[in-house]
């Protein structure tokens, strides 16, 4: 077969019938850069044009594989489209080889890394560098009954985590931010105050599995403004009430929570790690403010 015989038939072809390159080009979906190398010989239309475009210039395959009208098929023309079949796949095999190798690797990374991250946070086999906190999220009958232990009239908040801890780290400190923000001011908060909750530690008499454990914590905002809150860690736990909302200037009038929404969180050394996030609602007073519980590496 010769390119530049078959280029030199599909311009003859193309004209007779009244096509542009262009035209050609959309009715068997190539570039108009492809059709116009056919016609010069510098490329060999793909085998698999050859029946559609020999139908749209009134040709025989058999007639545009030859280059030339009236060409019957011949063994030597069958053995050259073997070839050119072979010569046209042979970049493309090679190529999605290529890409199926990267896409195996790439596999095979992601897949390491998961499971490296499972092996440290689920068990003692690696070591544990940071402390990381898992969300646990309740079904929906769990928080119906959650809903039900709510005492009336107030705000209750309860999270659940699975803790990693870090090696090394043997306490978790807890904390409370009350932070401000003016309405329409941008992103800059203001912090108010700060208070600690308590200290954790959940490693102290743990022998079968000292680096998991699970925190569970329930605030309840009474209505006298004071705080009342239980944390779980492991096998700690701590309850009290303490009048931490003193100093707001108004009475609450509405509050809604946000936490991680089901992504694990890691506690840096020096910002620790918000755990929950109460934004709340004044009444007639021109902020907004903002009651974080976080924890803390120490």
């Amino acid at each position: 077969m010769n390119a530049a015989k078959t280029g030199a038939l599909i311009a003859q072809m193309r004209k007779e019938k009244g096509l542009t390159q262009r035209e050609l080009a959309e009715r068997v979906y190539v570039s108009v850069q492809a059709v116009s190398k056919w016609e010069l010989g510098k490329n060999f239309p793909d085998l698999s044009l050859m029946e559609p475009l020999s139908d749209i210039l009134g040709l025989t395959v058999s007639e545009l594989l030859a280059g030339e009208r009236g060409e019957a098929p011949k063994d030597e023309l069958v053995r050259d489209t073997l070839r050119l079949g072979e010569e046209q796949l042979r970049p493309k095999i090679k190529r999605w080889r290529g890409r199926f190798i990267a896409a195996a690797i790439v596999l095979a990374a992601v897949l390491a890394a998961l499971g490296y991250a499972w092996l440290r946070d689920n068990t003692q086999l690696l070591p544990q560098r940071e402390t990381v906190f898992t969300p646990i999220e309740l079904e929906e009958e769990q928080n119906a009954l959650v809903d039900l232990l709510t005492l009336p009239n107030n705000w209750d908040f309860l999270r659940m985590y699975r803790v990693a801890l870090a090696d090394g780290m043997d306490q978790v400190v807890f904390k409370a931010e009350l932070w401000s923000q003016r309405y329409n001011m941008g992103p800059e908060r203001e912090l108010v105050d700060s208070w600690h909750l308590w200290t954790g530690y959940p490693r102290a008499g743990q022998k079968t599995d000292p680096r998991h454990h699970l925190l569970a914590f329930r605030l309840t905002f009474l209505e006298d403004g004071s705080l009342q809150y239980k944390i779980k860690l492991g096998g700690s736990t701590m309850m009290t009430t303490k009048a931490l909302l003193e100093e707001l200037p108004a009475p609450i009038t509405s509050m809604s929570w946000s936490a991680s929404n089901g992504e694990s969180v890691t506690v840096d050394q020096e910002n620790g790690a918000v755990l929950l996030e109460l934004g709340m609602t004044l009444e007639s007073e021109p902020k907004s403010y903002f009651f974080l519980v976080k924890a803390y590496w120490e």
